[in-house]
């Protein structure tokens, strides 16, 4: 460990201004202590052309990162090449890195992301299930964010090396000016706007709440998801209680996490969300659906309320409890806190990244 600063990660995956949980994660490791512990190189994946782009120019990009990836491979240097991928279209051009790498001899360190990548993989035709096992195959390590998720893919690739590396992010301060208030409790959705994240689920519970309001606060990321939504609202007649406000980044995100009450997220899949730790580390007392490597972050009762995706009426009594009971949100926002600080500080997860690294190094 004491001379690993000889050898060079490079860490792959989309790079801000993309959004997401991935982009977050990747982010928060380049501020942590990681670049003073290896040298540290970052390889953007994400899409940098317009949506509009042509099939030529996609092509043309697409060549032009697996030359530059070549190229950079190529250095004569001891190098580790750890890769952030996730399910659909990316995960195969991800796939085409992992083969050159290999080629090049070069050891892959596989980081998945995204609640929904073993249905991915079962969706897929027996050939591109071959793929896929090969890929897997011929890395390192592969590591995943939960228990849970390493006994899933046990199950379909059961002779390949897993890791669990959960998610961390950086712990804020505590904030002694947080107030539990009895009345406009402010409810926060941290999240891309999908359906599968229980959106629309979201809007239907919040009937019948009083007291409250339920702040949005996400891109679209699915087409349309946000004209959807808004007739729902309207049709509810809740347009007074709730409020669509697009994604945030650094300090606005940081403001509205610090504002808020109640952290929700209804999701019907999940592998462990980063707006969820943050909300924790901000000791918000959460919501959550019992899916992914949630239950093994929170306990129902104790850092949040855990619901089944898709129950509207266990979400609004969820909201009820947490809206009209101020003591017992911040009972469960101090046990939040301190459990993403014992556990999910960013530096927790480089400290397991440094040990799969040195053995690779060994």
């Amino acid at each position: 460990m004491s001379n690993m600063q000889e050898f060079r990660v490079i860490m792959t995956g989309p790079l801000p201004p993309a959004i997401g949980g991935m982009v977050t994660v990747i982010n928060d490791l380049k501020n942590s202590t990681l670049s003073q512990k290896v040298q540290l190189n970052f390889f953007n994946t994400g899409k940098t052309t317009k949506e509009n782009r042509n099939i030529l120019i996609a092509i043309i990009t697409k060549f032009n990162l697996w030359f530059n990836w070549i190229k950079l491979l190529s250095i004569k240097q001891k190098t580790i090449v750890h890769i952030h991928t996730c399910s659909g279209l990316s995960f195969f051009f991800d796939g085409v890195l992992i083969c050159l790498s290999r080629m090049l001899s070069v050891p892959v360190v596989l980081h998945i992301h995204g609640g929904k990548f073993d249905d991915f993989i079962l969706r897929l035709n027996k050939i591109l299930f071959f793929v896929v096992y090969k890929l897997f195959k011929s890395c390192s390590r592969i590591i995943v964010l939960s228990d849970s998720w390493k006994n899933q893919f046990l199950k379909l690739f059961p002779d390949v090396e897993y890791c669990v590396v959960e998610n961390g992010v950086p712990i804020p301060k505590f904030n002694k000016k947080r107030v539990y208030k009895k009345e406009k409790v402010e409810i926060l959705f941290l999240g891309n706007l999908t359906i599968l994240k229980g959106v629309l689920d979201l809007i239907t519970a919040m009937k019948g709440i009083k007291g409250a309001r339920l702040n949005f606060v996400g891109g679209e990321e699915e087409k349309g998801i946000i004209t959807e939504m808004k007739a729902l609202i309207l049709k509810l007649g809740l347009s007074n209680q709730i409020k669509i406000h697009g994604p945030m980044f650094g300090e606005d995100k940081n403001r509205v996490l610090q504002t808020a009450d109640i952290f929700i997220l209804p999701s019907y899949a999940e592998g462990l969300p980063i707006s969820l730790l943050e909300a924790m580390a901000e000791g918000l007392p959460v919501i959550v659906s019992s899916v992914g490597g949630i239950p093994s972050v929170v306990t129902n009762y104790q850092e949040g309320l855990l619901i089944n995706p898709g129950d509207t009426e266990q979400i609004n009594e969820a909201l009820r409890v947490l809206v009209n009971d101020s003591d017992f949100r911040k009972r469960m926002g101090n046990n939040a806190r301190n459990r993403c600080v014992d556990s999910y500080g960013i530096e927790n997860t480089v400290d397991k990244l440094m040990t799969i690294y040195s053995e690779l190094f060994a």
